[in-house]
């Protein structure tokens, strides 16, 4: 879909948008093995009914995340036409590649909230919330984001998508978590069936 609505603007642009998703899918690699690192912590203490240990965990993973993504983005907004220019040297692609990794980069502080929501879901086995945030980044919030602005504001549309998408992404994560955490009983107490 993001080649698609990319093609309007000539192979530059396909290439541009090719190389950031790249480069951005490597960070989000990071980030995702920090928050599967979370996974079984979290499922043994829920298991266990140490409720405020899940809580503490997440809040560790997402600092975690956030350090590494705040060092990342650092790296990715200084040396944007440096990181789009060692996989293409074309003044068009990078042109394009700078904008569109930087305005990326703004939105790395947004992973971490997305990825470990998703991840604490899956751990306390809520299978349909799971899926439900896994398949929001990439599909339910990315495809008609990207339609949407490609439309109103064309190849700066396509450029900032991703970006407007894990905003919107975290979004949905935060009360999804919240009201979790405030469901959760205090700590050895059996949770009620339907509760959360």
């Amino acid at each position: 879909m993001l080649n698609r609505c990319s093609a309007v603007y000539g192979d530059a642009a396909i290439a541009a948008m090719s190389i950031v998703a790249r480069v951005i899918n490597f960070l989000f690699c990071v980030s995702l093995g920090i928050a599967q690192g979370f996974q079984p912590v979290s499922a043994f203490n829920y298991g266990a009914r140490k409720y405020s240990r899940v809580k503490e965990a997440f809040r560790v993973s997402v600092c975690s995340c956030l350090m590494v993504m705040t060092v990342t983005a650092a790296i990715g907004l200084a040396g944007a036409g440096t990181i789009i220019a060692a996989f293409r040297d074309d003044a068009d692609v990078i042109a394009i590649g700078k904008t569109a990794l930087r305005m990326q980069c703004v939105s790395l502080f947004m992973m971490p909230i997305s990825m470990c929501g998703n991840n604490l879901f899956q751990s306390i086995g809520r299978s349909l919330q799971a899926t439900f945030l896994a398949s929001i980044r990439s599909g339910l919030v990315f495809i008609p984001v990207l339609l949407i602005l490609s439309r109103c504001f064309g190849l700066f549309g396509i450029q900032v998508s991703q970006a407007v998408a894990d905003v919107v992404a975290a979004a949905i994560n935060v009360p999804l978590v919240l009201r979790l955490f405030r469901s959760l009983p205090e700590d050895g107490c059996e949770i009620i069936r339907g509760n959360g």
